[in-house]
C-alpha cells in the first residue's frame, strides 16, 4: 500500500532540502567553476533556479489533510476553511473548501460527497461548465485520465482556461473518486504568470490524492 501522507512530506522535505542545497552549494559552484567546467556552471544555475521558484518564502508548503472529506494535498500555506450548500445539477450538497492565499493567486480544493460514484462521475462535467462559466473562461489546454486501481475508478481532468471577460486564469484538476468529486484549483491574474507561480501550481495540483 503507498502511503499518500508520507509521500507529500517526502516532497515536503525534498523542497526544503533543495533550499538549503540551493544557498549553500550555488555560492560553492560558482566560486570552483573555470575555463571548461561549463557542466559544474550548469548545475550551479540549476540550483539558483530552483532557489528561486520551490525555495520562495511566500510559499511555506504543507500537508493538508480534508477533514470531512478524504484527500491529502500541499498547500503554500495555512488554508482557510468553508462548508457550505450548493446546488449541484438536481442536488443540494455540502461543499468543504480548503483555500490559501499568496498574493493575488488562490489555491483551493473543494469537495461534494454524492450518492454514488456515477453522480460523482457525472458531477465533474457540472463543476467544469460552472466554473469556466463564472469566468467566462476558454480552455487553452486539458487532459482526461482514468484509473481503475484494485477496482476503484478514479478520474482525473486537468484542464487550463483563461477569461475573455478579464484578466484571470485558471489552473484546474478535477478528480471523481468513489462517491467523491474533488475540484483543485489556482485562481489568479494573468500578469502573475511566471515560472515561480507555475511551479507553484504544478507542486500543488500534482501532490493532491483522494485516500
Amino acid at each position: 500500500m503507498i502511503n499518500i501522507q508520507a509521500g507529500n512530506k517526502n516532497l515536503k522535505r525534498i523542497l526544503n532540502n533543495v533550499c538549503s542545497m540551493a544557498s549553500t552549494l550555488s555560492p560553492t559552484l560558482s566560486r570552483e567553476a573555470g575555463e571548461g567546467a561549463k557542466p559544474v556552471k550548469l548545475i550551479a544555475a540549476f540550483f539558483i533556479v530552483l532557489s528561486i521558484t520551490a525555495c520562495s518564502p511566500k510559499y511555506d508548503w504543507r500537508d493538508v489533510q480534508g477533514g470531512e472529506a478524504p484527500y491529502t494535498v500541499l498547500m503554500p500555506d495555512k488554508p482557510s476553511r468553508l462548508s457550505r450548500e450548493i446546488q449541484l445539477g438536481q442536488q443540494t450538497v455540502t461543499m468543504h473548501m480548503a483555500a490559501a492565499k499568496i498574493d493575488d493567486v488562490k489555491f483551493v480544493v473543494g469537495a461534494v460527497k454524492m450518492l454514488d460514484a456515477t453522480e460523482a462521475q457525472t458531477a465533474l462535467a457540472i463543476i467544469k461548465n460552472t466554473l469556466l462559466k463564472n469566468m467566462a473562461g476558454t480552455i487553452t489546454q486539458e487532459k482526461r485520465t482514468v484509473t481503475n486501481a484494485g477496482g476503484k475508478l478514479t478520474i482525473n481532468d486537468k484542464f487550463s482556461a483563461v477569461s475573455s471577460a478579464s484578466s484571470i486564469r485558471m489552473s484546474a484538476r478535477l478528480v471523481a473518486s468513489d462517491v467523491w468529486a474533488f475540484e483543485v484549483l489556482v485562481v489568479g491574474p494573468e500578469v502573475m504568470k511566471s515560472e515561480a507561480v507555475d511551479t507553484a501550481i504544478e507542486t500543488f495540483l500534482s501532490s493532491f490524492k483522494p485516500v
